[in-house]
């Protein structure tokens, strides 16, 4: 989050902001992976003569990875004019860079097996709650109590690795130091001391991993170890695994985000340094599982460590919301649910007898004031905004009173500007475009008035009261210093910013669900005072890390060898079931296998593998169509098994089959169900011996479907044949449509534009005159909607009567991800400079009419089936030099 001087900023509580950033490449810099191991001097002496034309920020010597990341150091001047927006990754790169000696010998050199781009992931995205609670769960959702009690299972001698900012290892709840003999026993500092100098910070230097920030949104690190692995007997507070040591590694600075090479460094480092588990609070917004983080992280879990990374926090964005590095095959993905409780500062209100209400203080709000509400309607007899020209708003009427606006139509500091002006002694918020459950939270410079904000629902009774105009009994609020505890109407639900699966090529993410919203752990002890409660799939990982902890500790005190694969499969085995507002199972697309139970996971004796089914799309062959689940009962009895099927909601992931515009959010409470084959319905597994069922997906008749498209879901239910106890599920899903039919392109697009407008639509009849004697010059650029993610997309330069000149500056690119309704990402504007690449050689275009050729490879297509690629050309484009 940026820190805003004299404003007033607004975000929702429990729900995350619309505005996404997407993946942006960090120019001319790029990760190298060598095809043997130990070639590091070779590549080094290789470009000996070109020592001053690059620079190496990270070498990778490990079973995990071998090569190095390096920047090229050209004149910026020299790098292509190619722009290229979100949600388009460039992977042939610049023009420039291919030509760039460093790079020419990198690409041609036998030991080099692939180079990637570096993609900027941003700060981990989390919600400052200001609230406050006593115990982070209730052990009737995680069992983790259970755990500590009656198994003496906390985390003992597992070693987690935590990713992320660094940490106040001075915390009393998380060991009061750092090194040998400390819960923080290890841990490394990956940022630029630059980056800590410039907010006067002296760097701790590479070997000490404490988070020295001191702004307003710091501490994600403290606050996800906290979650792991803290103890606080005075604070009645317990991590999931709290006997668990930590390894720290520093990848976030003070602000902005880290490079995946940095990120991938730190992998290396945690591998290296022994860790068992892996928590990865952050990411990037990436459906593909070839990312290059996605590509370490499954590294990982074939090496033998357990890694868990976030599903994301982009609910609002529709379907293949997932994230990178979770999106890797065997890494856990972790979707939220909210927390059922917390203990909160409350305000009440005279009209409002024997309830009370969470309401969040702004940042630099300590107290708040107990008044009278001023009794202010506009002319239209609605709240006022209080703007600067609110002429509703006076001294006569507000001054002494608490001011109860509404948001919108000025800046919020305007509106503690007009407060403050007409002698008003606070002001209370809301929020009239967010649902009624949610609460806006105010980040403030010190100086203002106090404020606060409260839920949608709560003010909407306020503002019938006042509507009612009874002036006899005014509105008295009050803010008791005793703190209450709220129980959410969402607890239990799956949280509004967790993202939505699955990955683009149909498997099932999220792959489990944790405890992500209203969470309450450590923060640094020099910002905030040691505690409070945030939300985001930042807080669900490190809880579904710390549980894989306790299994990991469970199963080496047991002397049982196990797999991250085995882990994460009994994870999902025994995840309880979550249910939607409407009472209804929600698909596993949302949640995964389930809210996670690690005390059935380890009391449990049957072990079912695979741990969840994709069917895939009605296209696909019929291996997708049939899976075998072999059952494995390890206890020394006999077990009877039946088997049924159990649907869950499905997902309306497109508006319709005209137009394919994909749902943002998904509609999720669609009734279409498939019917599921067994080979047997119920099975009498031997003890300490295992069986196999066969199950395969009958599909319904798509005549009677009113939605296309639509990912239909559920879980393989399998009960005890004597007590009818469910001792495990296994989720499924799958799309009824054929996913190489969906278009890539929106309606309207592909379209020629002007470079620097590209909303400046070209006519396709017009000749676009491309002068390139001009000072500053425009290009023709080619503007973009993806509504499908497409492996790979070509754009190609050809003359008027069809010669092909090369490919356009800048492509092919692949794993795009589709854009989104958001204005940020709605569209793609790709400019063309007037050179191609052809022969791996870069020429200008001589003077004449060219036009441009764009195919993007459908959903599921073969690179070597024309039938298979969307194309468009362009009109004509005369290029003059």
């Amino acid at each position: 989050m940026r820190r805003v001087l004299c404003v007033l900023i607004f975000a929702v509580l429990l729900t995350w902001s619309t505005l996404v950033q997407a993946a942006i490449a960090i120019p001319r810099s790029y990760i190298a992976e060598y095809s043997t191991n130990d070639q590091h001097d070779t590549i080094d002496s290789a470009l000996s003569p070109y020592k001053d034309l690059y620079q190496i920020h990270h070498v990778y010597s490990s079973r995990l990875f071998h090569g190095m990341s390096f920047t090229l150091k050209d004149d910026p001047a020299t790098a292509a004019a190619t722009s290229v927006g979100a949600g388009i990754n460039p992977v042939s790169y610049a023009q420039t860079d291919k030509l760039h000696p460093v790079y020419t010998h990198l690409e041609q050199h036998p030991v080099i097996k692939h180079i990637y781009p570096i993609y900027q992931v941003p700060r981990p995205q989390w919600q400052p709650n200001q609230r406050n609670v006593t115990f982070p769960y209730s052990n009737n959702d995680v069992q983790i109590y259970d755990i500590h009690q009656r198994l003496g299972i906390q985390g003992q001698d597992v070693l987690i690795g935590v990713l992320d900012s660094g940490i106040d290892y001075n915390h009393p709840a998380l060991g009061k130091g750092f090194g040998p003999g400390h819960k923080v026993k290890m841990g490394k500092n990956l940022v630029e001391p630059s980056n800590d100098e410039k907010f006067g910070i002296e760097s701790l230097g590479e070997d000490d991993p404490f988070d020295p920030c001191t702004t307003a949104d710091s501490g994600h690190g403290t606050h996800v170890s906290g979650i792991i692995a803290g103890y606080d007997p005075e604070k009645n507070f317990t991590g999931i695994a709290p006997k668990a040591n930590l390894a720290i590694f520093r990848v976030f600075g003070c602000e902005g985000g880290a490079g995946e090479d940095t990120i991938i460094k730190a992998m290396e480092m945690a591998y290296q340094a022994g860790c068992q588990v892996i928590n990865l609070s952050l990411g990037i917004e990436n459906g593909w599982p070839e990312d290059a983080m996605a590509v370490v992280a499954e590294r990982l879990t074939n090496q033998g460590v357990v890694v868990v990374g976030v599903a994301g926090n982009q609910g609002s964005d529709g379907i293949y919301s997932q994230n990178s590095p979770a999106s890797g095959k065997h890494v856990i993905s972790a979707a939220s649910i909210d927390n059922s409780f917390y203990l909160s500062n409350v305000v009440q209100f005279s009209i409002i007898t024997d309830e009370y209400f969470p309401y969040v203080p702004s940042s630099t709000t300590t107290s708040f004031p107990n008044g009278t509400i001023a009794p202010i309607l506009s002319e239209d007899n609605s709240i006022p905004f209080g703007c600067k020209d609110d002429a509703s708003i006076t001294p006569d009427n507000a001054k002494g009173q608490v001011l109860f606006l509404q948001r919108g139509k000025c800046t919020f500091s305007e509106k503690l500007e007009k407060a403050k002006q007409m002698g008003a002694i606070a002001v209370l918020f809301y929020d009239p475009d967010v649902s009624s459950k949610s609460v806006v939270v105010a980040k403030t410079e010190e100086g203002n008035l106090p404020c606060a904000g409260i839920e949608l629902k709560v003010a909407t009774r306020l503002i019938q009261y006042l509507q009612e105009k009874d002036t006899a009994h005014p509105i008295r609020i009050g803010f008791p210093d005793e703190q209450k505890v709220i129980f959410p109407e969402t607890a239990g639900r799956i949280s509004e910013f967790s993202s939505t699966g699955p990955n683009y090529e149909l498997d099932l993410k999220p792959s489990v669900t944790g405890i992500g919203g209203d969470v309450y752990s450590t923060l640094p002890l020099h910002v905030t005072g040691g505690w409070g409660v945030r939300s985001g799939t930042s807080m669900a990982s490190p809880h579904v890390a710390g549980a894989a902890a306790l299994l990991v500790n469970y199963y080496a005190e047991q002397k049982i060898d196990t797999t991250p694969a085995y882990i994460m499969e009994k994870l999902q085995n025994h995840g309880r079931l979550i249910l939607s507002d409407n009472g209804r199972i929600e698909n596993p697309v949302v949640q995964g296998a389930g809210l996670i139970q690690p005390y059935d996971s380890i009391m449990s004796k049957l072990h079912i593998s695979p741990a969840q089914i994709s069917f895939n799309d009605t296209a696909s062959s019929t291996t997708y169509k049939t899976h075998t689940l072999t059952i494995v009962n390890s206890q020394d009895a006999p077990i009877g098994i039946a088997l049924s099927n159990i649907p869950s909601q499905s997902i309306q992931s497109y508006a319709n089959t005209s137009s394919f515009i994909p749902t943002e959010p998904v509609i999720k409470n669609g009734s279409v169900a498939v019917d599921l084959d067994f080979s047997s319905s119920t099975v009498n597994v031997p003890a300490n011996s295992q069986m196999e069922v066969t199950v395969r997906v009958v599909l319904p008749d798509p005549r009677s479907l009113t939605y296309h498209y639509q990912m239909y879901g559920g879980f393989i239910g399998l009960t005890h044949v004597d007590t009818q106890q469910r001792l495990a599920t296994v989720p499924y899903f799958g799309v009824l449509g054929r996913m190489i039919d969906v278009p890539v392109f929106d309606r309207g697009f592909p379209y020629l534009a002007v470079s620097k407008a590209s909303d400046a639509k070209l006519d396709p009849t017009d000749s676009y005159v491309y002068d390139m004697k001009r000072r500053v010059s425009t290009k023709p650029a080619v503007v973009i909607r993806l509504l499908s993610g497409t492996a790979q997309m070509n754009i190609d330069v050809y003359r008027a009567n069809g010669t092909l000149m090369g490919a356009m500056d800048g492509g092919p690119w692949v794993y795009n991800q589709r854009n989104k309704l958001s204005q940020e990402n709605y569209d793609t504007s790709i400019a063309w400079n007037g050179k191609v690449v052809a022969s791996d050689k870069t020429t200008q275009v001589p003077d004449g009419d060219y036009y441009i050729q764009l195919r993007a490879l459908k959903h599921f297509g073969s690179v070597d089936n024309a039938m298979d690629w969307q194309e468009w050309k362009s009109g004509s484009i005369q290029v003059k030099s």
